[in-house]
């Protein structure tokens, strides 16, 4: 698998399928030429798909043997991948080989090896096999050894290259998919140990690298099987940190794969892995030039350390769930060493799980995705938004069925399992010339993998009784099978089952419903969207329907943030199957809803109930706030800043300047006409991370808010004399700033043209305990305190810990005052009373235990106002 290579994709076709040893016999030389473009056939029903023949030798050797070294590439290009591990010696090439016995290998079968002169360089524990090397003579020999069950090529391994998390069900900040695993409190992967066998994760300081501070502290054990020398494995019962120092080659590929699956995301939270709570075990089977000949060895170690005890927190033992987020450039039949001991490993109760591969070819399933029970993922595409209606399969993952494993029993051919989002995924960035806190995205099914691993692990969190078996069952049936852009494919013997998306994609909240409540209906969806300028768009999505006569949505006002009473608004009939089979596994009921007179504006709480058997069920509500009509003029602007809900107030201020000149001191409100605050990251039109130090900001926040008709029709179009400005104030965060990169207004005409206004000028970066402001028309940008008309009078600071420090300030402020500590974490919130013409609050020094606080600098402020410092200090 190729790390992102979107440019590429279906470039290249896999060379060297099975049967070209047939068509080497068959064919002259200057056709050979022909070979590595022979079709993957559609059931093998040979014991082996690289052993036509059934002379127990690996048909891949013998045409490297037959036809030269660049047969050991894809195409017979040595310049494209290489396909096995073979290199030159002065006595002539040298295989990589695993010898498989049928029976356990004993001190005389290793003796009759060692006689033969092939040294046995790893002995597994999980399947009846040792590692060697050998010429091809000695290899023929070796096949003809009793017991020997055949000599197999080692396969070369490569690395397959925010929004996605909702696409899964899994959680979505921006509340957009609801409800969601995450949303209703379920678990995070606390207590689930997850093996990445992959480049290395850099998550420990190496040198100036303090480690990714997504996965620091995170690391439990590891091992490196990446090295040429079988020597300088890591020990069965050893354990080291691997690191990945492959730079542009790997992109750190490990890094942000062990991310998706279980990083926390750091200070700012915003790429916030599937199971946070998860810790990890490091197993680095690819080098730092982005292959490998390790899996085999990896997979064993793993076996052997299934139930160590790491040393680390209580409930972190031993390994639950292993990511392989590679293959090799062939297909299989599932009977390779590699699959066989993935197999194995699930025998044993660990989940696996493998990607397909990003080659965009059909009925092609490489190792170790190819296992019989390994959890195979393909991917798709979100579109980088969390809702599954826009949803496509992408055109370079691979297809199934797997080729045949000759048991007569078609149905381990199913593959891939599911499908994950794996195009532009955002994960840690774990170059070690940056700070530890950047972020990329990257594309394949490499990050698709991840994604279920996470998955697979807050299930185990949950479900902790659950079997490998019974988890892969519950992911397959309630995968949403209804993909956008989807081919027929071929189907299977299970009827939910097709080779372009498998049984499906991953849906975690519609898991923890089949597996929580079978016996009723489950609502796995409630969709809402204001749809400007006067409609909500409803979308109800059931998993499966037991028995309700319909399904009614209720609303409630919004009372102080909370629901108010509901009632029912609209109902639908229920049509839904109680079946969970076949390909339509989802009923999906839509419903517009028109907004009309003072409910325009206003926000409601939506929820939907059912009854069945007599017993009346409710679903989790939402907050909605209406479209607001038709608006006179729509805002657009982007702030970037890593810690926008807690060190940044933000509002948009448009009235008279007071006649001041764009080319004065700088355009400036003086009589408001209009105030609309810009409101919390969770309302945000769109998100993105972008490049750069956290301290200055990463996050790019972009908002939309729709201007309603009344006072602003006499402030448009913006003027000098009617500015438009964005007044952004930080506060809190000691160091945490950001800048402000757009601010436009688009002015709605009644002759229907929309002329735009920008702001400017842009970018401009925010500063601690000041208001930056940007102003339309464009003029000069103010940096400074807010315009309080006396500012903030405090005291005393310094303050003893435990005592009062009062505040007042000469206007009339509403909400509270809001108290930081020098991380920016928020201390307390102290109700503002209205005194005179101003207002004051009294702060008591204290923890929510009553405890006095700890010595340290202190931040206060009220609503956009600038922060004041105070010291409190123990004595």
């Amino acid at each position: 698998m190729r790390l992102a290579p979107l440019e590429a994709r279906g470039a290249v076709l896999p060379g060297g399928r099975p049967g070209e040893k047939a068509a080497m016999r068959r064919a002259a030389v200057l056709l050979l030429g022909a070979l590595a473009f022979s079709p993957v056939p559609s059931a093998w029903a040979g014991p082996f798909i690289w052993d036509e023949d059934t002379d127990h030798i690996d048909d891949r050797m013998e045409s490297v043997n037959l036809l030269g070294y660049r047969f050991a590439f894809q195409e017979g290009d040595t310049l494209a991948r290489k396909r096995i591990d073979v290199s030159h010696s002065e006595a002539g090439l040298v295989f990589s080989v695993y010898v498989v016995y049928d029976h356990v290998p004993t001190p005389s079968d290793l003796t009759q090896l060692s006689l033969l002169g092939m040294p046995v360089l790893f002995r597994y524990e999980g399947v009846p096999a040792v590692r060697s090397s050998a010429s091809f003579a000695q290899v023929q020999a070796a096949a003809k050894l009793p017991g020997v069950e055949r000599v197999e090529a080692v396969p070369i391994v490569y690395p397959m290259l925010h929004e996605a998390a909702g696409s899964i069900g899994a959680r979505d900040p921006s509340g957009r998919v609801f409800p969601t695993w995450a949303g209703i409190g379920g678990a995070d992967g606390s207590g689930v140990v997850i093996a990445f066998l992959d480049t290395g994760v850099n998550d420990a300081p190496a040198g100036s690298w303090p480690g990714h501070e997504s996965l620091a502290g995170r690391f439990l054990g590891g091992a490196v099987f990446s090295g040429s020398d079988s020597a300088l494995d890591t020990p069965r019962d050893g354990s080291v940190n691997p690191e990945d120092r492959g730079g542009a080659v790997t992109l750190a590929h490990g890094t942000h794969v062990a991310s998706i699956a279980l990083g926390t995301g750091g200070a700012a939270g915003y790429a916030v892995g599937i199971a946070p709570g998860a810790r990890f075990v490091d197993v680095k089977v690819l080098n730092d030039a982005g292959t490998g000949t390790g899996l085999a060895e990896a997979l064993d170690w793993c076996i052997h350390n299934r139930a160590r005890a790491w040393g680390g927190p209580p409930g972190f033992e031993g390994i639950d769930v292993i990511n392989m987020s590679l293959s090799s450039t062939d297909p299989t039949d599932g009977d390779d060493i590699a699959s066989r001991l993935a197999n194995r490993a699930v025998d044993l109760g660990l989940v696996v799980v493998a990607s397909m591969g990003n080659d965009g070819h059909t009925a092609y399933v490489p190792s170790p995705a190819g296992a019989d029970r390994v959890l195979a993922v393909g991917a798709f595409d979100n579109q980088r938004s969390p809702g599954e209606g826009d949803d496509r399969i992408t055109d370079f993952s691979n297809y199934g069925p797997r080729a045949s494993d000759g048991d007569q029993d078609a149905s381990d051919e199913q593959k891939p399992d599911l499908l994950a989002p794996g195009v532009a995924i955002l994960g840690a960035d774990g170059d070690e010339s940056t700070d530890g806190a950047q972020y990329r995205r990257l594309s394949g099914t490499s990050m698709a993998a991840a994604f279920v691993s996470g998955a697979v692990a807050a299930l185990r969190s949950a479900y902790p009784e659950l079997s490998p078996g019974q988890i892969a069952e519950l992911l397959r049936a309630t995968a949403f099978r209804r993909l956008g852009g989807a081919p027929p494919g071929a189907a299977g013997p299970d009827p939910r089952w097709s080779s372009p998306v498998g049984f499906g994609a991953l849906d975690l909240y519609a898991a923890r419903l089949e597996r929580e409540q079978p016996g009723r209906s489950q609502i796995v969806r409630l969709e809402l969207t204001a749809s400007p300028p006067s409609e909500v768009l409803a979308l109800l999505y059931t998993q499966r329907e037991m028995g309700a006569g319909g399904f009614v949505f209720e609303r409630a006002p919004d009372e102080n943030g909370a629901p108010g009473p509901f009632t029912p608004y609209d109902s639908v009939p229920a049509t839904g199957s109680s079946s969970l089979a076949g390909m339509e596994n989802r009923t999906i009921y839509a419903r517009t809803w028109q907004v009309t007179g003072s409910e325009r504006g206003q926000a409601f709480w939506y929820r939907v109930s059912y009854t069945e058997g007599g017993v009346r069920y409710d679903t989790p509500s939402v907050r909605l706030v209406s479209p607001s009509g038709p608006s006179a003029a729509t805002l657009e602007l982007t702030i970037v800043h890593n810690a926008y809900d807690h060190d940044v107030v933000a509002q948009v201020v448009a009235g008279d300047s007071g006649g001041a000149s764009l080319v004065d001191s700088g355009s400036s409100v003086s009589t408001p006409g209009l105030v609309l605050p810009v409101p919390g990251s969770g309302a945000a039109a769109s998100s993105e991370w972008v490049t750069g130090t956290s301290t200055a900001g990463n996050v790019a926040w972009t908002f939309r808010i729709e201007v309603p008709h009344g006072s602003s029709d006499n402030l448009l179009p913006p003027t000098a004399e009617r500015p438009w400005q964005l007044d952004v104030t930080e506060g809190g965060y000691l160091n945490r700033s950001g800048r402000i990169t757009a601010f436009r207004l688009i002015w709605h005409r009644s002759d229907g043209s929309n002329p735009i206004f920008e702001g400017g000028p842009v970018p401009q970066q925010t500063l601690e305990g000041n208001t930056t402001r940007v102003t339309i028309p464009t003029g000069t940008t103010a940096v400074g305190t807010t315009a309080d008309p006396g500012g903030i009078r405090f005291g005393p600071s310094p303050v003893r810990a435990g005592e009062v420090v009062r505040f007042s300030i000469h206007a009339a402020v509403a909400g509270d005052l809001r108290v930081y500590d020098v991380a920016g974490r928020e201390v307390t919130r102290v109700p503002v009373r209205r005194s005179g013409g101003g207002s004051e609050a009294r702060w008591t020094t204290r923890d929510g235990a009553g405890d006095p606080l700890a010595s340290g600098i202190y931040f206060a402020r009220f609503g956009a106002s600038r922060g004041v410092r105070v010291l409190v200090v123990r004595m």
